[in-house]
């Protein structure tokens, strides 16, 4: 159904990454974590608060702090005094932002926009219902998110934004960065 942009590259994340029963790059307590269970069901939260491994978790992709936690952007966003989301360089600058997160029925919402500060994200995700939310990636070359359909010749993508500066194509061939990708499971 789509695909859109992960995180940092994980040297900058302050995160890790656990998939297929490996934890690639440890993962870290208090981090802002989306977590995928073995039913296909996503969350989003602070590790070791909202989420921890299980038997059920199937794969989790940490980036940064959470920037929305109970439906409010966190405190400390417009300043940034304690680095925990990055450093001045990237969260001051008014630049493409996404972001993911989920509302009071579990349901995951992604943003996306130019022009925003980290402040003006959380505030974005928090209008659209979000209640624990963490910043994706940042700037016009990482940030996409594309809608996949089926077609008679394979598969079609389109832009979610027409702005976005990657084309649709891009997660259907191969690519430097990761990504997620939300698909539909048939009924048996």
């Amino acid at each position: 159904m789509a695909v859109f942009n992960s995180g940092w590259k994980m040297a900058d994340s302050r995160g890790g990454f656990y998939a297929g029963g490996k934890s690639l790059v440890p993962l870290q307590d208090g981090a802002g974590s989306l977590v995928i269970d073995k039913s296909g069901r996503v969350t989003v939260g602070r590790w070791g608060r909202d989420a921890r491994l299980g038997p059920d978790v199937t794969a989790v992709r940490q980036n940064l702090q959470l920037i929305v936690d109970n439906g409010r952007p966190l405190d400390g966003l417009a300043d940034n005094a304690t680095g925990a989301w990055g450093s001045p360089r990237n969260q001051f600058q008014f630049t493409w932002r996404s972001g993911l997160g989920t509302d009071r029925s579990g349901n995951l919402i992604y943003v996306a926009g130019d022009q925003l500060t980290l402040a003006g994200l959380a505030d974005a995700m928090t209008a659209a219902g979000v209640q624990r939310g963490m910043e994706l990636d940042i700037h016009p070359k990482t940030v996409t998110f594309n809608i996949i359909r089926p077609s008679h010749t394979g598969l079609d993508a389109t832009k979610l934004l027409p702005a976005m500066v990657k084309p649709a194509d891009r997660y259907l061939v191969p690519d430097h960065r990761d990504f997620l990708a939300v698909t539909l499971r048939t009924a048996p």
